[in-house]
């Protein structure tokens, strides 16, 4: 058999990405002073430019190699470093590893190139285990770079034909669909490499975008009724294989995010090389924070068994860091249980929809994690394979959290089931009970409109006017106001401040419900600033009239006030509901489990989108 030489990642320059990543340098390049931008652009020969005697390093989140990785999935027999440059330079190539908490870098060659005019140069890497490689120039004239990337080599039978449709769906987020489409069209569907290998769906699910403008060859546009993300990406699945050349892989991106085209390169350069037994596997995409652009916030995500909450496998990571790259190759993605890859990025084999149909109607929220667990998906991730997602310094949002949340990991898991071993309606309970004692009532009763509506049963999800529904639920959000017109509000506290009960304090909260069966008198008037969001501390709590709920992120709040009426409402209906939850839930979870087939089937999605 004979080797092809393959393309498996490119080099990701500074001023070749998105203007808004500009200043994040450190994720592409670094000087000797990591804070220090070594390159500049040259619009007119459109290169980057690296001064005389200056240093650049490119060991970095977009340009390391993870060659551990690239091994263990693909057939990779070696790898190359290729650079297109004009001057003199040295380089110098790096094994990257870690012993115990520190990283170390083990020099592997050292090349000195001359290139008179534009030139590519070709270093070949040597053989290595260590899980990272790395690169650093240095310029003994001004040197000009074009470009760069790695390579491959790889039996030619282990090369796949790979056809792409991305599928991304949108909603009120104009602004980021139209760059996101741009893109698109400018990067991707005009360059030679992807340009027969991908075609992009875009449902509109706000029916504002207007197709005749937008529609071109590899790129649709749909109108299509607002059934949540799950109704557009469905929409987008359908389409995706109905078309004539049908696609191997559906690649689900959100639409408020923003991305570069090397994510999607990466995404295409890695399945094709593929080894057959990780064919299977859904590829996941790391969400980075808009706001704190450095920080991963998110590649793959599990359900937790001891408190039934959400959230991510690693912690967060700051990707400007070395260290912060080699944590990210040590945390185990194997056999993880109940684990799921967010559809802000995900890739996933067509045949694994043909064989395991459509996801469940359930608007918005738990579709892309009830997808993966009953697929029983396993993960693969890759640096540079990755979105910025809006919302995640944002205010916490109670309709999305606490009711549409609960109410769809209810169904998700009596529909197909998944997650048997964990109790969401003790989740329920817990969060309750500390919405009840914080004052926020409004959070409370969101919570038991979610069992309530799962009670309700399949044919509930199955006529839903998600849209409406979540409007209605979103009126019953606090209204946040700015904490300057906030009565009371002191700057000095910390609503992130631990503020601890001692025994006999944990028995007084507990027993009068955090004052509500105490007369008015023995409780404290002076406001305690506490966190609009998840952070629960009932020290900050206790036995107080008023509490002043903040967000920090933009400087909101609201002021809560303590009402026994509202309290012993929300316990009569917690009675029923819970008692009602008791007698009810197994056989709601049968008529569940009974339509999951069809409210999974394409005959189902047609008539509900209304194709």
């Amino acid at each position: 058999m004979s080797q092809t030489e393959v393309k498996i990642q490119n080099i990701v320059l500074p001023y070749d990405i998105d203007a808004n990543l500009q200043n994040y340098h450190e994720l592409t390049v670094k000087g000797r002073n990591s804070k220090d931008m070594p390159l500049c652009y040259d619009p007119e020969k459109q290169c980057h430019v690296l001064k005389k005697f200056s240093f650049a390093s490119f060991m970095t989140y977009f340009n390391c190699l993870q060659t551990r990785r690239w091994k263990r999935f693909t057939n990779v027999q070696s790898f190359r470093l290729h650079l297109v440059v004009k001057g003199k330079l040295s380089a110098e190539l790096y094994d990257i590893y870690r012993i115990s908490s520190n990283c170390n870098l083990r020099l592997a060659k050292t090349e000195v190139h001359t290139a008179e005019e534009v030139s590519e140069i070709t270093i070949d890497i040597p053989e290595s285990r260590d899980p990272l490689f790395g690169f650093c120039i240095t310029a003994f004239e001004d040197l000009e770079i074009y470009g760069g990337w790695y390579s491959a080599l790889v039996e030619e039978n282990d090369v796949h034909d790979v056809r792409i449709s991305l599928v991304t769906t949108t909603f009120k987020k104009q602004e980021f669909i139209k760059n996101n489409i741009k893109m698109l069209k400018d990067c991707v569907l005009n360059n030679s490499e992807l340009k027969d290998s991908i075609f992009v769906h875009i449902i509109d699910n706000e029916r504002a975008l207007d197709p005749e403008k937008l529609n071109c060859e590899g790129l649709k546009v749909y109108s299509n009724n607002n059934t949540g993300g799950a109704g557009g990406f469905t929409r987008g699945m359908i389409e995706a294989l109905s078309l004539e050349k049908e696609p191997t892989h559906i690649l689900l991106m959100d639409d408020d995010v923003m991305i570069i085209a090397e994510s999607i390169f990466r995404t295409f350069y890695l399945l094709r090389i593929l080894k057959e037994e990780f064919s299977g596997r859904f590829l996941s995409g790391a969400m980075f924070d808009y706001d704190i652009r450095e920080r991963q916030y998110e590649d793959i995500g599990f359900v937790h068994k001891k408190d039934a909450s959400y959230g991510p496998l690693k912690p967060r990571l700051d990707m400007r860091l070395l260290s912060s790259l080699i944590t990210n190759e040590f945390v185990s993605q194997e056999n993880l249980e109940n684990a799921y890859a967010g559809w802000w990025y995900c890739c996933i084999p067509a045949e694994k929809i043909k064989e395991n149909s459509l996801p469940l109607p359930v608007f918005v929220r738990g579709d892309d994690v009830e997808f993966s667990l009953r697929n029983k998906a396993e993960f693969l991730t890759l640096n540079g394979i990755c979105i910025w997602h809006v919302g995640f310094a944002g205010k916490f949002n109670a309709a999305m959290e606490l009711y549409q949340v609960h109410r769809n990991s209810f169904i998700i898991s009596a529909a197909s089931g998944i997650c048997t071993d964990i109790s969401f309606i003790d989740r329920i309970r817990t969060l309750f009970w500390h919405n009840l004692t914080e004052f926020a009532y409004a959070n409370a009763e969101q919570l038991l409109d979610s069992v309530e509506d799962f009670l309700k049963g399949p044919e509930f999800i199955e006529t839903l006017n998600g849209e409406q529904s979540l409007r209605e639920h979103s009126a019953k959000n606090e209204k946040l106001m700015p904490v300057s017109s906030i009565e009371g509000y002191n700057v000095s506290q910390d609503p992130y401040e631990y503020k601890r009960l001692n025994i006999i304090q944990k028995f007084i909260y507990v027993v009068t419900i955090n004052g509500h069966l105490l007369p008015g008198f023995l409780l404290r008037n002076t406001p305690s600033v506490i966190a609009f969001d998840w952070f629960f501390v009932p020290g900050k709590n206790f036995l107080r009239k008023r509490l002043i709920s903040v967000n920090k992120n933009d400087n909101t709040g609201c002021m809560r006030t303590i009402s026994r009426k509202k309290c012993f409402e929300l316990l009569k209906r917690y009675r029923k509901v819970m008692k009602n939850y008791s007698k009810n839930h197994i056989k709601t979870e049968k008529e569940y489990r009974e339509k999951f087939s069809e409210m999974t089937s394409e005959k189902f999605w047609r008539n509900y989108l209304g194709i």
